[in-house]
């Protein structure tokens, strides 16, 4: 019969639950620390050597050396007791004994009497399987001796069924009433245990040895109702090991009861199955049932097919290089144990010399450690109190901290929006009182000196109301360009957004004709209009109006008596203004000055005098409507003001 083996840990589940072995994947390929990722590995591990031994290895290799890297000893030993079992399973003894010999080495150093169970049993089972038996009760006991000590039943129930598996064998070869009696008492002892715990897994192999018993002993019917109920079980539970079992032992009973047809059903069943399972060992079993019945039907030819792959497999399990590499390791282990006894009984008896002064001197560090612990706790839980309080006092300043803080910040929002506002309102008065003064200077200058005129008395009477005639047109224009300005002024201060609208370009240059009417004619000017009548073009009136009137000042200005002023539409560009004047000229570092920052004045051809602005002021305005200003000159000659739109 084959004895069970001991892994516990996880809940035995076939197939493996698709969503168990995901998450677990995936904290491998994610998580950083080496403790959680081995541990995942071994879980995987142990997900999958029941159906997939070759994965189960895999994922136990891995863990393993990760846990050997970091120190953890025990993931390390139960990382090598899964890989044995997976060995074991495929019958890959050497491999099986060489990596439990390792994991007892470990458990046994660090006093893992769970693990020292689960080991000496594997252990077992693998001389169990190679035939050597008095080798295997020996691990069995060990084992079994551990797990009453520490009341262990579920291992117990393990051991007692290996044992009763034992004995069975013993009985069923000498037919010694003792090995019955021994068999029977220990595989109820399992069963009981087994249904105790609700282990219907592994009471399936406990029931097939119970039925196997009474079937042998002559009570078949009681044999073959043990045998029922153990199939019944493993198909529930998907237990191939018992499932195997079940089959192989029906189908024997059916071939002593001459059905050689259904012993055929159940060993062809059986056969296929350990097919699924690749293991040498199972397939050589399996096989070998095939043989003999295919023989006992007379199908000689199957026989004999059946009869090569039970050879061939038992050639895979029992090779030479195989038996070797087992006997070294059994010796290695053997002698590395011996001289760690050996160690240890030196161990003890310096141990037990000591035994009796450190009985005393723990006692008095055990007594000081209680009131050092005692006095710790108070001034902690002391401690601890003053920090809550400090943190609860320290939490309110820092909300009160922060509540002045925002209000503070909301102030400075709420300054600085302020001081923007003044800035602007400040750079508006700037501009108002820079163009007030830059374009009322002109007609209170003429209207001063009429006045000084009319003042003196000398005048005949013809000039006197020449002059007061001159003195009302110069107060009509001033009157009118104030008025301008002031309109101007207010729609800024309401607003300082662009209005654009309708403007006839030819009526908006006869009025500044009109304002500039009489410094034209004290220097004898000619202006010629040549806008087209009724000419449309769509800007803010108001600051274009200001541009004109200033280049049209300023070509005034600088123009010697007799001399001519034409504005005309660029012939090239129809959206442009030309303003064009035979004065005296500029150079090209007086051009370069004409729009910047700084205020720049020329005193004119009559010695007519100016802030310097005015062409700043028009850069500016220009800018504001879309428009830009353009000046070639000719020094001696004429100069040229484009206003081109876009």
């Amino acid at each position: 019969m084959i004895p069970h083996f001991l892994v516990w840990i996880l809940p035995l589940v076939v197939p493996v639950q698709h969503s168990q072995t995901d998450s677990l994947k995936m904290i491998v390929a994610q998580t950083d620390n080496d403790s959680i990722k081995a541990t995942s590995l071994l879980s995987l591990s142990k997900l999958y050597y029941t159906f997939d031994q070759d994965t189960a290895i895999l994922y136990g290799k891995e863990a393993s050396l990760l846990a050997k890297k970091n120190g953890f000893r025990k993931i390390e030993a139960n990382s090598l007791n899964i890989l044995g079992v997976s060995y074991l399973i495929k019958a890959e003894y050497e491999n099986a004994l060489s990596t439990h010999l390792e994991a007892l080495d470990i458990r046994e150093s660090i006093r893992d009497t769970v693990g020292l169970i689960e080991t000496t049993m594997n252990l077992g089972n693998i001389y169990y399987r190679l035939q050597e038996l008095e080798k295997a009760v020996l691990q069995y006991e060990k084992s079994l001796a551990l797990a009453q000590l520490i009341k262990h039943e579920r291992a117990m129930s393990l051991l007692y069924n290996n044992l009763g598996s034992y004995f069975l064998d013993r009985w069923l070869s000498y037919k010694e009433k003792e090995d019955f009696a021994s068999a029977k008492q220990y595989l109820e002892n399992s069963k009981a245990i087994k249904e105790k715990l609700n282990d219907t897994r592994s009471l399936t192999n406990t029931l097939l040895q119970l039925g196997e018993l009474h079937y042998e002993s002559g009570e078949k019917s009681k044999g073959i109702q043990f045998l029922t109920e153990a199939l019944e079980i493993a198909e529930e539970t998907n237990n191939i090991e018992g499932k195997l079992s079940s089959l192989s032992t029906l189908s024997d009973y059916h071939r002593d009861n001459n059905s050689l047809a259904q012993a055929l059903e159940y060993a062809t069943e059986a056969y296929e199955l350990a097919l699924e399972t690749k293991s040498n060992y199972r397939i050589s079993i399996a096989a070998s049932k095939m043989a003999h019945l295919s023989a006992l039907n007379k199908d000689f030819e199957k026989a004999y097919e059946y009869q090569r792959i039970n050879e061939s497999s038992t050639d895979s399990i029992f090779n030479d290089s195989r038996q070797k590499i087992r006997a070294e390791l059994e010796i290695q282990y053997e002698s590395e144990k011996k001289e760690l006894e050996n160690q240890k009984l030196i161990k003890e008896q310096e141990l037990a010399a000591l035994a009796l002064t450190r009985k005393n001197e723990l006692l008095i560090i055990s007594v000081v450690v209680a009131a050092l612990l005692v006095a710790l706790v108070w001034y902690q839980r002391k401690t601890n109190l003053k920090l809550h309080a400090a943190h609860k006092e320290l939490k309110a300043i820092n909300d009160k901290v922060q509540s002045q803080y925002q209000q503070i910040h909301e102030q400075s929002e709420e300054l600085n929006s302020t001081n923007l506002k003044l800035k602007a309102a400040n750079d508006f008065r700037d501009k108002l009182f820079s163009i007030i003064s830059h374009d009322l200077r002109t007609p209170f200058s003429s209207l001063n000196a009429s006045l000084d005129l009319w003042h003196s008395g000398d005048l005949s009477k013809n000039e006197l109301d020449y002059i007061l005639s001159t003195i009302a047109i110069d107060a009509q224009s001033a009157s009118s360009l104030l008025s301008n300005l002031l309109t101007w002024a207010r729609t800024q201060m309401s607003s300082d957004e662009v209005k654009f609208s309708e403007v006839n370009l030819s009526e908006l240059i006869a009025e500044n004709q009109h304002l500039l009417i009489r410094q034209l004619e004290q220097k004898h000017l000619i202006l010629e209009n040549n806008i087209p009548t009724g000419f449309i073009i769509i800007t803010d009136r108001d600051r274009l109006n200001f541009i004109i009137r200033n280049i049209l000042s300023n070509s005034i200005k600088f123009t010697s008596s007799g001399g001519q002023i034409s504005v005309t539409l660029d012939p090239d560009d129809s959206k442009a203004i030309l303003i064009e004047d035979s004065g005296v000229g500029m150079n090209s570092t007086q051009i370069a000055s004409l729009f910047n920052k700084k205020q720049y004045s020329t005193t004119g051809t009559h010695g007519e005098q100016g802030t310097g602005i005015g062409l700043m002021l028009c850069k500016d305005f220009a800018d504001s409507i879309g428009a830009t200003i353009t000046v070639s000159s000719e020094e001696g000659n004429s100069t040229s003001f484009k206003i081109a739109f876009a």
